[in-house]
């Protein structure tokens, strides 16, 4: 560890002699002053341990699962800005967005709208938004099913944002950033905390706005975090949380595609309409209370609050088509009008011990939790527009299909008691269990259905330390997700979710690296898919098989690296759907995929990073990413390439200022990400480059 900055709270004081009187002349205590340290790692992508996999501080060598864990020091020096950035460092991981308006990544081949949860310091967050990092102490990925402690939908993955909390020090960040396509940014971090370390307030904010690189794709963000820490020399602490976001994005039609690959115009040009908008307000509160019930026993409680008010109108790109003026892109325009809110407490108790020779680390917890979501979902005929040579004729008023509307009015309440426990046998064998009962009520009055559903999430988990330097682990879990609502025929029965995964763990270099390697299979069985009758079938079936290789830590010479790869092998072991086959009526047939390769699911993923200090003040960074060619859809008709982009960023420091350049894509690589839907793909960002300048204060 780097000493990064010595103080005491107030700016005064020092601390206690051996010598010195702690009481007045009235024998009354005298305040104490304390002095804290502030450290940054010096091996930040070394993490040592993470919380997603037991609610609990657990050491990595010590978790039986492959979890990613990214630090803010890595996010810091590539330049991340939202958590798809992050993301990007963990292996099988593969990231996009969805519309340009939300993050939307995959993991092992399963897509996080339909397979994954994303929480915020342990509580469970809306599904579509894009997650700022400028208040992000790590994100930490568990892979997947997650539901023996996170229960319903984390069928293939759970991430966790743990926010930076106040600390008991005083201190003030303040940053500017200025890039290509018109891109600014401010953000400030500001600390402050008393004079003896019990109370401390932390504040960050984010203002961001950008042209975008493509044509009329703008954007502006701004985000408000304000916390407050209350802790007490008896242990007790309690820390509140309240996090305001607006965004402002333009969403992205993407490039259509033509005779199975994208035609040959500028990659800047946009086929978008004007209505084309899209903004969310999110609202974060959360109340964290611990206390001690004894030498062993604790008790923590969880209270939180999430609301995202989305309205959105978006371009969704259909066929290219002969036109009188040659070929025309068909369009149409979905509007939705979507206000999710997520409210729930976790009571937990946390006990450590010994049985029989036996040593327990146990965390036992009841979640009881109401998610509603009420939103609306029309279609709208836009006119088309010239492939080669597009004018915009879209105007008001906006027509509707009739019968294409979809709306509901959802709420879901979840009792659900859990227990995870830690058994260590002995200095080499330690077995986890892990087990969750979920009682969902679900209602929705606009279409008329309610679901009753019970059902348990397990996991078993093993590590064996063969040296001390060397250990193994494996597990096996299952997750579910409640019967959707849409299912009419057959019977609905949950979407569900089994993994079986081992791997080894080595430690390099006295502990200052460590190599991880994983094999794993992961099946989701039940998924639900609409018909060309309009009933929705469960039908579906998917199953995925991979290798994963982490190095992480300091080679030889100071350099610092982060290597992630992938191989996975995701199938349709089950899979049909309704296509269109005919315009005037509109006709539609199923059509069989089983056997067909997942979308966005490609076979290898390779990142690396590579960084290196140069004695105190300069510090440099160079990484690389190669993704395999993926298909965009589960027909496997359209492909795109695979491709490598490089990233660079320099910094230097000078007492309280430090300057940073980050450049991205530095050999201005032209490739392809996900679209809104099958029919097109959204041109990824050309070279650019991004300078900050940060004040401490």
């Amino acid at each position: 560890l780097t000493l990064a900055l010595l103080v005491t709270l107030g700016g005064q004081g020092a601390p206690l002699r051996a010598d010195e009187e702690t009481t007045d002349a009235d024998g009354e205590p005298l305040p104490v002053e304390r002095e804290f340290l502030l450290v940054e790692e010096s091996l930040p992508h070394l993490p040592s341990s993470n919380t997603i996999a037991t609610k609990l501080p657990v050491a990595q060598e010590k978790t039986p699962a492959n979890v990613g864990v990214v630090s803010s020091t890595l996010i810091e020096e590539q330049g991340g800005r939202v958590l798809g950035d992050a993301l990007t460092n963990v292996s099988g991981v593969n990231v996009h967005t969805f519309n340009g308006v939300f993050d939307l990544f995959l993991v092992r081949g399963f897509d996080s709208i339909s397979s994954g949860l994303v929480l915020t310091d342990g509580a469970p967050e809306p599904e579509a938004t894009f997650y700022q990092l400028y208040n992000t102490e790590r994100v930490e990925v568990l892979k997947g099913p997650g539901g023996f402690l996170y229960g319903s939908n984390p069928l293939a993955a759970a991430v966790n944002i743990v926010r930076e909390q106040p600390v008991p020090v005083s201190f003030g960040v303040v940053g500017l950033s200025a890039g290509s396509f018109d891109t600014f940014e401010g953000h400030f971090d500001l600390n402050r905390a008393s004079r003896d370390g019990e109370l401390a307030f932390r504040i960050n904010g984010l203002w961001r706005e950008s042209d975008g690189y493509r044509d009329r794709i703008d954007s502006e963000v701004t985000a408000f975090n304000p916390a407050m820490t209350w802790s007490s020399a008896d242990g007790r602490s309690l820390n509140l949380n309240l996090e305001l976001a607006s965004s402002d994005y333009r969403p992205d039609a993407g490039l259509p595609i033509f005779l199975g690959e994208t035609p040959d115009v500028p990659r800047s040009r946009s086929y978008g309409s004007p209505f084309d908008d899209s903004q969310q307000d999110v609202g974060r509160l959360q109340g964290d209370f611990e206390t001690p019930l004894g030498d062993n026993l604790r008790l923590r409680n969880k209270l939180y609050y999430r609301d995202l008010d989305w309205q959105t109108s978006g371009t969704l790109l259909g066929f290219v088509i002969p036109g009188f003026a040659g070929l025309e892109v068909t369009r149409s325009l979905l509007v939705l009008d979507d206000h999710q809110t997520f409210a729930g407490n976790q009571l937990e108790l946390l006990w450590n011990g010994t049985t029989g020779g036996v040593s327990h680390t146990l965390v036992a917890g009841l979640e009881v939790a109401r998610f509603d979501d009420e939103f609306r979902l029309d279609v709208a005929v836009l006119p088309s527009i010239n492939l080669f040579d597009p004018v915009e004729t879209a105007a008001p008023p906006l027509f509707f299909l009739p019968g294409q509307t979809q709306a509901g009015d959802t709420r879901s309440e979840v009792i659900a008691p859990y227990l995870v426990d830690q058994i260590a046998f002995n200095e080499k064998l330690q077995l986890m269990v892990g087990l969750r009962w979920d009682e969902i009520d679900f209602e929705d009055p606009v279409q008329g259905k309610s679901l009753d559903h019970g059902e348990a999430s397990p996991m078993l988990g093993l590590v064996y330390a063969a040296t001390p330097r060397l250990s193994l682990y494996a597990n096996a879990g299952r997750s579910f997700a409640p019967p959707s609502p849409r299912v009419t025929v057959p019977q609905s029965e949950p979407e569900e979710s089994r993994q079986l995964e081992a791997g080894l763990r080595r430690t390099l270099q006295n502990g200052r690296g460590r190599l991880t390697l994983a094999v794993y299979e992961l099946e989701r069985d039940n998924i639900a898919i609409p018909d060309d009758n309009g009933f929705t079938q469960q039908v579906g079936d998917q199953r995925s098989r991979g290798v994963e290789l982490e190095l992480v830590g300091e080679l030889p010479g100071g350099v610092r690296s982060t290597l992630a790869y992938s191989y996975n092998d995701a199938e349709l072991t089950r899979f049909a759907e309704s296509v269109l086959v005919g315009f005037f009526p509109p006709t539609f047939a199923t059509v069989d995929r089983s056997g067909n390769t997942a979308a966005f699911a490609p076979e290898h993923l390779l990142n690396v990073w590579l960084s290196r200090r140069f004695g105190s003040r300069f510090h440099l960074g160079l990484g690389g990413r190669f993704v395999d060619e993926q298909f965009i859809a589960e027909d496997n008709a359209t492909v795109i390439d695979s491709y490598v982009t490089l990233d660079a960023s320099i910094s230097y420091l000078l007492r309280d200022w430090r300057l940073t350049l980050n450049l991205k894509n530095l050999a201005d690589e032209e490739y392809d990400t996900r679209g809104f839907g099958g029919s097109s793909v959204i041109p990824a960002a050309p070279f650019t480059a991004f300078l900050s300048f940060e004040y401490r204060l």
